[in-house]
C-alpha cells in the first residue's frame, strides 16, 4: 500500500512539473470591427411613416415617426432660424403679411396670397421666414411680420390655418411667439421655445399646443437622416411644383457631402476623397439617387452616382443599391458604404 501511494505521488509531481513548464497557448486575436463595403436597409415603410437617423462610425440607427412637428426652432446661437415641416403636405406653407395684421386676418385675406415653404438646402435665406430675424450692424432684431401657416389640406376644420407673430427671441436661447386659429379674434396663446444645444432644432405642434421631441439622437451622434420633405421639382414641361418626396438629409453640424457622377464606386480611395470639394447643403444627397422608370413602374437607382461624406474623423463613400425590400415593397432604401482607410 505504501509503495502504491509513492507511485501516485511521483506521477502527480511529474504531471505538475511538465504542466508548469508548458508555454501558455496564445489567445486568438480579438475580432475587429467590420471593414470594407457594408450595406443596410432603412425601413421607412410603404407609406413612409418612419424616418431613420444613422451614424456611420457607430453604425447606430434610431427610428421615429414622421410628422411629429409643425415648426422647428434652431438652436444655433449665431443664426436664429425657424423651419416648417413641409413634407406633411404639398399644401403646407406660409404666407406673410405686415406686422400690424395679427388678429385682423380672415379667410378672405389668404385667397390670393403667395405661399412659401423651406428650401431643403437649409439656407436661412431660403426658408419660409427669411425676414423673421434681421441682422443690423451685427445685432439681431425681429422683423415686423405676421404669418399665416397652412397646416395642410388633410385638416378639414378651422384649425388648418394658424396666424402667428414673433414677439421676442434670444439667439441660441429662446423664441417667443403668439398664435391662434385664423378664425379666432381673441384668446391667443403665447409660447416660449427654449433651445437645446445638444439638438439642431426644438419643435412645436400647433394642434397639440406643445413642444415635441423629434431628434432621437444628439447632434453630435448622427450623420444622415432618411425622411420626407418638400422640394420644388420641375414637371415634363419644366414648370416647378411643390412635391412631397423621400430622400436623405445630412447633419450640417458634423457632415459635408460631395456628389460624384459617372464614377466607379470601387475605384474611389481616400486620396481621391481628400481632393474633392464638399458642401454642407442639407439636401446634397437628397432624393435624386433614384429615378422613376415609367415603363417598369418602379424606382431604379441612378447608375454610377456616388456620394462622398466628410466627417470630423473619416471619409466615407456611399451609393444606393435599391428602393425595395425582398418582397418588392417600396420605401426600403438600401445603402452601401465604405469608410475609407
Amino acid at each position: 500500500m505504501i509503495r502504491s501511494k509513492n507511485i501516485v505521488l511521483v506521477a502527480l509531481l511529474t504531471t505538475a512539473f511538465f504542466t508548469a513548464c508548458e508555454k501558455p497557448e496564445p489567445l486568438y486575436p480579438q475580432p475587429k470591427t467590420s471593414v470594407g463595403v457594408q450595406s443596410q436597409i432603412f425601413a421607412m415603410g410603404e407609406t413612409y411613416a418612419s424616418q431613420l437617423w444613422f451614424d456611420f462610425a457607430t453604425q447606430k440607427t434610431e427610428t421615429n415617426a414622421f410628422g411629429l412637428w409643425h415648426m422647428g426652432f434652431s438652436s444655433d446661437p449665431k443664426q436664429p432660424r425657424v423651419s416648417i415641416n413641409g413634407g406633411i403636405s404639398a399644401t403646407f406653407g406660409v404666407a406673410r403679411f405686415s406686422g400690424s395684421s395679427f388678429g385682423k386676418l380672415t379667410t378672405d385675406s389668404i385667397k390670393k396670397v403667395a405661399w412659401h415653404f423651406d428650401n431643403p438646402n437649409g439656407n436661412p435665406d431660403s426658408s419660409a421666414f427669411p425676414m423673421a430675424f434681421v441682422n443690423k450692424n451685427g445685432l439681431w432684431e425681429l422683423g415686423d411680420y405676421t404669418y399665416v401657416i397652412d397646416l395642410g389640406d388633410k385638416i378639414k376644420d378651422s384649425t388648418r390655418y394658424v396666424q402667428l407673430k414673433f414677439i421676442g427671441f434670444k439667439p441660441g436661447q429662446s423664441y417667443e411667439f403668439e398664435y391662434g386659429n385664423l378664425s379666432q379674434k381673441n384668446g391667443y396663446r403665447k409660447q416660449t421655445m427654449t433651445t437645446d444645444p445638444t439638438k439642431n432644432f426644438v419643435y412645436y405642434h400647433f394642434l397639440e399646443h406643445r413642444t415635441v421631441e423629434n431628434e432621437p439622437m444628439n447632434n453630435g451622434a448622427w450623420d444622415i437622416l432618411f425622411t420626407t420633405y418638400k422640394e420644388s421639382v420641375p414637371d415634363a414641361n419644366g414648370v416647378h411644383y411643390p412635391y412631397v418626396i423621400r430622400g436623405v438629409l445630412i447633419n450640417p453640424k458634423k457632415v459635408e457631402v460631395a456628389q460624384l457622377d459617372k464614377v466607379d464606386f470601387n475605384a474611389i480611395n481616400k486620396t481621391m476623397a481628400m481632393g474633392v470639394s464638399y458642401t454642407r447643403k442639407l439636401d446634397e444627397i437628397g432624393y435624386d439617387w433614384k429615378q422613376y422608370d415609367q415603363t417598369a413602374e418602379r424606382y431604379t437607382m441612378v447608375p454610377n452616382r456616388v456620394y462622398l461624406l466628410k466627417t470630423p474623423d473619416a471619409y466615407i463613400k456611399v451609393k444606393f443599391v435599391d428602393f425595395y425590400d425582398d418582397q418588392g415593397r417600396k420605401g426600403y432604401p438600401k445603402m452601401a458604404w465604405e469608410i475609407l482607410q
